[in-house]
């Protein structure tokens, strides 16, 4: 056999290890995505838990916390946490149980309001009863129906309380772990890489990461809380009960880019509808959330994060709807923060860099934070 063969079929067998290789990473990826969604009660709360440690594992270097031991800084920011949390509960609780208790009286009250659409669609239900009944009794007979008894409402309640609940434990306790065992993990993970350069690589990717997350996300917090007490004060000024409980809405459902917005309008719309009766306060309500939400996203967020944190749309919108699928609300909520720690450690793997240009979002790829320049 001559060289030109030889070199010929080592490079088709090299081809076939790497067609066999890609398959391979291909299934695993699908295999993890997969058990990622049959287990989300577990997955979800532990992914929540790694985000919220790169975030708050700056502040525990910051003082005073820097100070203090490790397991004693971390209980503090995980018993601030839940502080936080219980109070915000504590004071909305009551209002949005109030708000809670009025929708079946305003969507009865909107029903017969559009009297006018709603009397066709009940004509046709009424004739689709009526083409039932005639079919369960044709011929004499009556037909029987298999009705799958479901469990009681209460029950299905409890048990979702139940699922998050856990979900919820398994956060907090992760996050207290990985905070009070932050540094160890970080050196942990370091020292396993063989090569200095691999060992320099892994630390220079874990500060990134938090960097970029936590930059990202505080700068994210501050903006939309800002939005919601603009949206707040201006739906007091306009006479919304409760006008505190609708801003602070508006500022958690900004965390889900997109969705939040539509979800906030939809609410404020149907919150305007009972408390007012006049037409133009109740188009007021979702316009003003709509100009704050539009002046928030053109202006104030590009001017903030600049373009080092922007992010292409398109994709940073797929990945809301991959993970809102796979998780629901918390997958949405999370979907930004992987794509930005995706986006942040791709553009520190030389072999990876090329997926970067697709999430980055500035018009021309430009330098990462280790000073790398991606591709024309």
């Amino acid at each position: 056999m001559s060289d030109t063969e030889n070199e010929g079929s080592g490079r088709s067998i090299r081809a076939r290890v790497m067609r066999a290789e890609t398959a391979l990473w291909i299934l695993a990826l699908l295999a993890i995505l997969y058990t990622a969604y049959l287990a989300q009660n577990l997955v979800a709360p532990v992914t929540a838990a790694v985000v919220g440690s790169f975030i708050l594992m700056p502040l525990m270097r910051a003082a005073p916390f820097r100070f203090l031991p490790d397991a004693l800084s971390a209980a503090i920011m995980v018993v601030a946490i839940l502080g936080a949390l219980g109070g915000a509960i504590y004071m909305l609780a009551e209002p949005a149980a109030q708000w809670t208790a009025r929708i079946p009286a305003a969507i009865e009250e909107f029903e017969q309001r559009s009297s006018e659409i709603s009397e066709p669609v009940e004509a046709v239900r009424r004739a689709s009863e009526q083409v039932e009944e005639l079919a369960r009794t044709r011929d004499g007979q009556e037909r029987q129906t298999v009705v799958v008894k479901e469990p009681p409402l209460m029950e299905q309640m409890l048990e979702v309380a139940g699922q998050k609940g856990a979900s919820f434990l398994i956060f907090i306790v992760l996050l207290y772990f990985l905070l009070a065992t932050g540094e160890l993990l970080r050196d942990r993970i370091i020292r396993s890489a063989k090569r200095l350069t691999d060992k320099e690589k892994a630390r220079r990717i874990l500060r990134s990461i938090e960097r970029e997350i936590s930059t990202y996300l505080f700068s994210i917090s501050l903006i939309n809380a800002g939005l919601g007490l603009c949206i707040g004060v201006s739906l007091w000024a306009l006479g919304l009960p409760n006008a505190a409980l609708w801003g602070v809405v508006a500022a958690l459902l900004n965390f889900v880019p997109y969705a939040g917005a539509a979800a906030g309008m939809a609410l404020t719309t149907l919150v305007a509808f009972i408390a007012f009766d006049d037409l133009g306060r109740i188009i007021a309500v979702p316009a003003i959330y709509f100009l704050w939400n539009l002046f928030e996203s053109q202006f104030v967020t590009p001017s903030v994060l600049g373009r080092r944190h922007t992010l292409n749309a398109a994709v940073v919108f797929l990945s809301i709807v991959f993970w809102g699928w796979m998780w629901g609300v918390i997958g949405a909520v999370l979907a930004v923060p992987i794509l930005v720690i995706m986006n942040t450690c791709f553009a520190q793997i030389e072999g990876l860099r090329k997926f970067s240009i697709f999430i980055d979002g500035s018009p021309r790829p430009g330098p990462h934070p280790d000073g790398s320049q991606l591709p024309d």
